[in-house]
């Protein structure tokens, strides 16, 4: 039998304890990056119902070999072999780390995302332009530019930074995709102050979750679109929809906080639980297939592998 493995970086740990928690299956170590200490990393085991160890040993010292290892945004290197089975590798989890490089692989997908602009004076600049750092999180380091001199300015005097239209959004949400299907499907709340950024970091207000017959089918599959592009088995995608009712992929979140919506780790638990109950990699849904957005939620009786179906969440 496989070991069953969950890297976690050490913002994650909030929401994978909230997971853990609420996991049937304790056999599983959950292993969470520390801050350096002493020019060391060392690493946190839960183990046996949550209890949570600080061992002695770098982080170096985990194994993945004859294991099932899922990544929670975590790239750090460990050893593996044949029989390793990784979700989400860090591979693809540095390709959605990095914004430009991530939006780069949508544009050329053919995923709607914002234009990028590389410079003041590309044609039919429509602005304000929103300025970001490669890696951000949080709705953190919005910088808005409203005309040629402050974007030519800003674009000559920072580095690590990309630049893309602005598109005036009238709803936006976040969409956990997981292998193929949506394990939950939230609404963000229009903080309706101006700040372009509505979550959580930086309004205070929870997402809500969106009922199965409410899913917008053009938002769901765009994100599964996203996630598939990335090469990831699962991440949380920040979609939105204009005026016109058109949706627009914004970024992938490998690490997306669920403390917001219980109903969320509740989910992922189940879905972990499924990847961790077969000892071969788990194959994806086609979703191109499902032609009616309430097909592309993940149903419990699926995750949970009987046959007895439920009403819709």
């Amino acid at each position: 039998m496989k070991n069953k493995i969950i890297l976690v970086g050490k913002d994650g740990r909030p929401s994978m304890k909230g997971v853990y928690s609420k996991m049937t299956n304790k056999e599983v170590s959950l292993l969470v990056r520390r801050r350096l200490l002493s020019g060391k990393e060392y690493y946190r085991h839960y183990q046996n119902n949550n209890v949570e160890t600080l061992t002695k040993e770098p982080i170096s010292s985990v194994t993945g070999e004859n294991s099932i290892v899922i990544r929670w945004g975590n790239k750090i290197v460990i050893p593996t072999d044949k029989s390793t089975i990784v979700y989400n590798n860090a591979s693809a989890i540095a390709l959605a780390t990095d914004k430009k490089v991530s939006r780069e692989i949508f544009i050329n997908k053919g995923i709607n995302t914002p234009r990028l602009i590389y410079s003041a004076t590309e044609n039919n600049i429509k602005y304000p332009i929103i300025a970001r750092p490669f890696v951000h999180s949080k709705g953190k380091n919005f910088v808005v530019l409203n005309n040629f001199d402050e974007l030519n300015v800003h674009l000559h005097s920072n580095t690590g930074w990309y630049y893309s239209e602005f598109v005036d959004k009238v709803k936006e949400f976040r969409v956990h995709c997981a292998h193929g299907k949506i394990l939950n499907y939230l609404e963000k709340p229009n903080p309706k102050n101006g700040n372009i950024a509505w979550n959580i970091a930086q309004n205070g207000e929870a997402f809500t979750n969106v009922k199965w017959s409410d899913y917008n089918y053009d938002v769901a599959s765009e994100a599964l679109k996203a996630i598939t592009a990335l090469g990831l088995d699962f991440g949380g995608v920040d979609v939105m929809l204009d005026n016109e009712g058109k949706a627009w992929v914004l970024e992938v979140n490998t690490a997306a906080t669920l403390s917001s919506a219980e109903y969320s780790m509740e989910r992922y638990a189940k879905y972990f639980e499924w990847l961790f109950r077969s000892e071969t990699r788990r194959e994806h849904w086609d979703y191109t297939k499902f032609k009616k957005a309430k097909s592309l939620a993940w149903k419990n009786f699926q995750l949970l592998e009987t046959k007895e179906e439920e009403d819709e969440e």
